[in-house]
């Protein structure tokens, strides 16, 4: 096969593999678990310089739905958590000391003026996947999947006309193996670019059916705890009557 061709071949495949990439960082960015991919395009201003997290901060996975993010300096606090809130304007963001309960949390606006205490850290947590998170997350990855899956059928198309300009008087076997390696290229990156929207699809729907789970439970629990109180309020109505007997 000739040099050029291979050629065009190689940048084929980087093309289609930067778009699955892309695609994959963009269903990330639509926050379900801790992932910490999710963070590469927070950038924290310290001094009027603009660094990236990583510079600022040591990040931590607390829980699968929650980032720990200690910051390298106390006074970054507050920055740090204006550059992830315009990020990710979606999470809940807290700051804790490393000895204290959940009650003597702070919201981020708060610790504005408390970032003097070495022991802080901040608490981001992944909103919950009720149904129109739910929903709309999958719109979302419907949209960028058919957006990511377009270029890659684009870039097949180009190339396909860029190597059979430079095939035009190759014998036809060439141009058949020329032709399969392109096609099997393209079919791959198709499967990848699948593969990633099932496993986002997967991991909302696996929220979703974890929220309805929890909110069943809270339904539950509150309907016993009435039960309950119609259950005492009756015997001590019972224990009046009597008495008034």
């Amino acid at each position: 096969m000739k040099r050029t061709v291979l050629n065009l071949l190689n940048e084929a495949q980087q093309k289609m593999g930067g778009y699955v990439v892309y695609m994959n960082y963009q269903f990330i960015n639509f926050s379900v678990l801790a992932e910490p991919a999710a963070l590469l395009s927070v950038e924290v201003e310290i001094n009027g310089e603009h660094m990236n997290l990583e510079d600022v901060a040591d990040v931590a996975i607390q829980e699968d739905t929650q980032f720990a993010i200690i910051p390298k300096d106390p006074s970054f606090i507050f920055p740090i958590c204006k550059g992830i809130g315009v990020v990710h304007p979606e999470y809940k963001i807290e700051v804790k000391s490393l000895d204290e309960s959940d009650d003597d949390s702070e919201s981020a606006s708060e610790s504005q003026d408390s970032d003097e205490d070495n022991d802080k850290y901040i608490l981001c947590t992944m909103p919950e996947m009720n149904k129109d998170r739910r929903d709309a997350g999958m719109d979302y990855v419907k949209t960028i999947y058919d957006e990511f899956k377009a270029k890659v059928d684009s870039t097949h198309a180009t190339y396909g006309v860029k190597i059979g300009k430079h095939l035009v008087n190759a014998k036809p076997e060439e141009s058949d193996e020329a032709k399969d390696e392109l096609d099997q290229i393209h079919s791959k990156h198709l499967d990848l670019c699948q593969s990633y929207r099932e496993e986002k699809e997967q991991q909302i729907e696996k929220a979703y059916q974890i929220y309805l789970k929890q909110q069943a439970e809270k339904e539950s629990a509150e309907q016993e705890k009435q039960a309950a109180h119609s259950e005492d309020a009756g015997k001590q109505m019972s224990m009046d009557a009597l008495s008034n007997e």
